[in-house]
């Protein structure tokens, strides 16, 4: 069976969420398919009758579909009413596991069979289990138009003390739709019968990789040498996003910091809300910087904040990459789509929350340090990177130095953004075709140049996982398997999906400080 994922209809945002999974896809129409080359189908919109007889056929064949409910009418009923579905969240099914509170904010349609993931309202909503004779994952919502979703909102994150804190970010968890993603067309392949393979995340030999960055906004030289300082301790580099303008007289103190990556966070530290000087206030921070002789190759907004015409403005300024929880955290590189436009710049998400946001929330340093060693607890269970951000003006050096410790001592590979961006970009260069059987798996090397350091991460049901070199044939008992320990969410998950009275007036002083900065 070659593993591949066949897209009925044309959607940018499966493409971006298959591409980010690395996994071979391509589209499919009825008239001449061949289902053998297809190892899971994916519906992309609503189907017509002839792609639902041909459906029918492929799952009759032992043949597996994911898709939301509302577009597979013929082979999925779906509750007659549409559902507003704020959230799902996994709760003890192990039907999918790893995954985590969803936020999802939509008008969807839920499965009638729905047995796992429930809504806000305690409801199933998507349905994972034999179908017309194959395997189906039907869920209430298209992870293809989730992707495409630009909103942001305030969003609390989960921690043990009773105060939680909370950032603006991207309305819909792009990072946990690809979870989801991920977790359905690896328990499609395993229900199939077969492993399920997919491009690693992370170079050959890593488990994870860690990352800091840095945005400057305002900090002082001591404050700047005082970070430095600390990454000279632990002998790695950290990204930096300097706002020019604040920094304008001694700019070159930051071509100063040998191993470290330096961007552009602004000229001015502010969103305008307005086009024209939004993207003049990014055109001179790259002036200032290459005065400076700074070149200007990363980019992440203030604030976190990214809209369509800031994504077009970015893209204008060739920038390598850039990072804006605004339109995505926790999750891995990806470029934006939105009504079938795919965005030229990578963005390199990160953790939203910052030691700022825990000082607002009434944390101590020690409770600073919690938080973080659970949030990495958790990334590493996830096999997500380690990506955190600061500001030198918030200080607490000695939970900056605990961040660092965390990273290195979890054999966390350390880089800069700027390197796993690289990286990432070779590994987009890669269309493995995969080959699976019950007891075989054979990576073909493509014929266009292949990093050496892109391995393929290979899954059988039992939650384990091996590596596997691209180019290479193995058979999957003579694999050095490790047994992956499941992810669970806290139990009380659900809290930070509260309203918060102290929380909510907070937030509203914060936004009126931002619309002034």
């Amino acid at each position: 069976m070659i593993l591949r994922i066949g897209l009925i209809g044309d959607s940018p945002g499966w493409e971006e969420i298959l591409r980010q999974e690395g996994v071979p896809f391509g589209a499919v129409t009825p008239a001449g398919a061949d289902p053998a080359g297809y190892s899971v189908m994916a519906a992309c919109r609503p189907l017509t009758p002839d792609e639902v007889s041909f459906l029918r056929e492929y799952l009759r064949g032992g043949g597996a579909l994911i898709g939301y409910a509302g577009f597979l009418s013929g082979l999925a009923d779906a509750v007659a009413s549409p559902v507003r579905v704020r959230y799902l969240e996994p709760g003890d099914s192990p039907v999918l596991p790893g995954l985590s509170l969803i936020d999802v904010e939509f008008e969807g349609a839920l499965p009638r069979e729905a047995n796992c993931l429930r809504t806000q309202d305690n409801v199933f909503a998507a349905f994972v289990g034999e179908m017309h004779g194959g395997w189906g994952v039907v869920l209430p919502f298209d992870p293809g138009e989730a992707m495409e979703d630009f909103r942001a909102a305030e969003r609390y994150f989960y921690a043990r003390p009773d105060r939680l804190p909370s950032e603006r970010v991207s309305r819909v968890a792009k990072g946990e739709v690809s979870h989801l993603v991920h977790a359905a067309l690896e328990r499609l392949h395993h229900a199939r019968g077969f492993p399920y393979a997919h491009l690693a995340k992370f170079p050959a030999g890593c488990t994870s990789v860690f990352a800091l960055r840095i945005d400057t906004d305002g900090g002082t030289r001591e404050e700047v040498n005082r970070l430095a300082s600390i990454a000279r301790e632990f002998g790695i580099g950290f990204t930096w996003f300097v706002d020019a303008g604040s920094h304008e007289g001694w700019l070159r103190r930051f071509a100063e910091l040998p191993g470290h990556e330096v961007g552009l966070h602004c000229y001015q530290h502010r969103i305008f809300l307005d086009g024209a000087k939004d993207a003049a206030n990014v055109r001179k921070g790259i002036e200032t910087m290459k005065i400076a002789g700074l070149p200007a190759r990363s980019f992440a907004s203030p604030f976190g904040f990214w809209s369509p015409e800031l994504g077009r403005t970015v893209d204008g300024a060739g920038f390598a990459y850039s990072s804006e929880f605004g339109w995505a955290y926790d999750a891995f590189p990806h470029r934006p789509v939105i009504s079938g436009c795919r965005f030229t710049t990578l963005q390199v998400p990160v953790h939203p929350v910052s030691i700022g946001n825990l000082r607002r929330a009434g944390f101590t340093p020690a409770r600073m340090k919690s938080y973080f060693t659970d949030v990495t607890d958790r990334k590493l269970l996830r096999g997500e990177s380690l990506f955190f951000y600061h500001h030198p003006g918030h200080h607490e050096w000695g939970v900056v130095r605990a961040l660092c410790e965390l990273g290195i001592t979890r054999q966390a590979r350390p880089m800069t953004l700027g390197q796993y961006a690289e990286w990432w970009e070779g590994r987009s260069g890669i269309e493995p075709h995969i080959v699976v059987e019950r007891d075989m798996v054979e990576i073909e090397r493509p014929d266009a140049p292949c990093p050496a350091d892109v391995d393929v991460t290979v899954s059988r049901s039992g939650g384990e996982t091996a590596q596997i070199e691209i180019g290479a044939t193995v058979q999957l008992r003579k694999l050095p398997w490790k047994h992956k320990e499941e992810f669970r969410p806290p139990p009380d998950i659900k809290r930070t999906r509260e309203f918060d009275l102290r929380g909510a007036i907070g937030r509203q002083f914060t936004r009126l400080q931002r619309r002034f900065i």
